[in-house]
């Protein structure tokens, strides 16, 4: 991979001095251009309160001038929508915490926090529901992702068997008053709590959970939406249904969260399996060669049941592969979709070859634009060296095929920014031709003519699960909870 220079870099430091006089802000924002970089460190209250202080504009352009359109709701069915699923949701203690903490963040830096369409300010459940966008039936939240190990990458001189993942997410980025497009951050995450690790997340402003995400111990969670109907009736509401990003997060950021010695993909399942789920969910699950065997998997799981799908329960046309997009093949029977085919073809066209630049350019072929979202995010990482490749999508072209930025993971946790004209950051292949910056093979597909091509009837659960229905369901929910 070409890296031509040093990308200069924005820092801005939060420190004691920059605060009201009781406050101390953990945290630091650095500035790559195409994306932000945000470290956060200390406890949940105190890794929340920085995440409002320092990113708290945008959180407040999001919280309603994006969710309200995200959702589909007018002001007052929002209102309606969110007290209800405030109430059907279950939130940990300290989640709710580290929200309280960044509305309060956001106060003190001088954000204001009341909306004139809603008639009041923002609060912590406005951040929470956020962070429940995922658990929300029929939004269009598609993704795909490829990982490869073993003989697929032991050509590459830099994997030499190792695994690599690559991966699309694909999301609604238009709102009424913000542009997804404009927010991306790579969060680190430094938590100081007992028994809790570092762990990266590529989200957005206020997204606490883990979305797509990797620890220090390797142990990766990429989460795409399902297409399994959920039955209303048949889902049990006595369970704590817990946001699927945040359960998520309990399995990557415990050191050990089954408890069983090791830090493997059970963590992350563990983590899924302890609570009731409301959404539908196919999540891809990576960890260094040899650490789990296979080292990827796919959980797939809804309110009544989940699979863990191996390599070998669908395999791909070469072994030591495993694709995902947005459908169960394990759980429920497969259904037809073009990405997931593509994959397979090119997957066969490189006779299971695959290094670090071929699965990038597998996921470019499979990128999608529908004019109002589409994938925003582009990301490749390797567990075994913590290494993370992203690239974001700017007004002009989708993720992949935009320059790709390499984070190196000790620079993402220095507390102070560190000497940028000194120190090794981020290094970016900035060439014109986007997805073929990192050297991507020559006889791969043009992703440019690809894109909006991976569109499929799998993408999301099924549209019959609308606002309208989420409302009664949260209602039946709420009057359940009295009982």
């Amino acid at each position: 991979m070409s890296r031509p220079h040093l990308l200069p870099t924005l820092v801005l430091l939060a420190t004691l001095g920059a605060a009201p006089a009781a406050a101390q802000v953990n945290g630091t924002v650095r500035d790559l251009g195409d994306h932000r970089v945000v470290h956060l460190w200390g406890t949940p209250e105190e890794m929340g309160y920085a995440h409002g202080y320092l990113l708290g504009d945008s959180i407040l352009a999001l919280a309603t001038g994006y969710a309200l359109d995200l959702f589909g709701l007018s002001p007052d069915e929002y209102e309606l929508f969110r007290g209800l699923i405030i109430a059907m949701l279950d939130f940990p203690d300290e989640r709710v915490a580290e929200a309280e903490a960044l509305i309060d963040g956001m106060r003190d830096a001088g954000v204001e926090l009341y909306r004139e369409e809603l008639g009041r300010e923002i609060d912590a459940d406005d951040v929470l529901l956020i962070n429940a966008a995922a658990d929300m039936f029929g939004l269009d939240l598609g993704c795909s992702s490829i990982s490869a190990w073993g003989a697929a990458t032991e050509a590459d001189p830099d994997l030499t068997g190792e695994l690599a993942m690559a991966r699309d997410l694909d999301w609604t980025w238009s709102g009424d008053e913000a542009d997804l497009r404009d927010h991306s951050i790579v969060f680190a995450f430094d938590p100081s709590t007992p028994g809790t690790q570092r762990w990266v997340s590529m989200a957005f402003p206020g997204f606490i959970g883990c979305l797509s995400c990797l620890n220090e111990q390797g142990v990766g969670s990429f989460q795409n939406q399902g297409n399994h109907e959920t039955s209303l009736a048949d889902l049990d509401l006595s369970q704590d249904l817990i946001p699927i990003h945040l359960s998520l997060r309990e399995g990557i950021e415990a050191v050990d969260y089954d408890g069983d010695g090791e830090a493997t993909i059970q963590d992350p399942i563990a983590a899924v399996e302890a609570t009731g789920r409301l959404g539908t969910y196919d999540i891809h699950l990576i960890s260094p060669t040899g650490r789990t065997d296979p080292p990827a998997a796919v959980l797939e799981c809804n309110h009544d049941g989940r699979a863990l799908r191996e390599p070998t329960d669908d395999p791909l046309p070469h072994p030591n592969t495993l694709a995902v997009t947005n459908h169960d093949r394990e759980l429920h029977p497969p259904i037809n979709c073009s990405r997931y085919d593509t994959i397979e073809e090119m997957v066969d066209d490189f006779d299971g070859d695959l290094d670090a630049d071929r699965l990038w350019a597998i996921e470019a072929e499979v990128t999608k634009d529908w004019g109002s979202g589409g994938t925003i995010q582009t990301m490749r990482v390797v567990p075994s060296e913590l290494r993370i490749d992203v690239a974001f999508a700017d007004h002009a072209a989708v993720a992949a095929d935009n320059p790709i930025t390499s984070h190196d993971w000790a620079w993402l946790f220095e507390e102070a920014g560190g000497d940028d004209d000194d120190d090794a950051t981020a290094d970016d292949d900035d060439d014109d031709d986007g997805a073929d910056d990192d050297g991507a093979d020559d006889d791969a597909t043009d992703s440019d003519a690809a894109v909006g091509a991976g569109n499929c009837a799998c993408a999301t659960a099924p549209p019959t699960s609308s606002p309208v229905l989420l409302l009664l369901l949260a209602s039946l929910a709420a009057i359940r909870r009295t009982w």
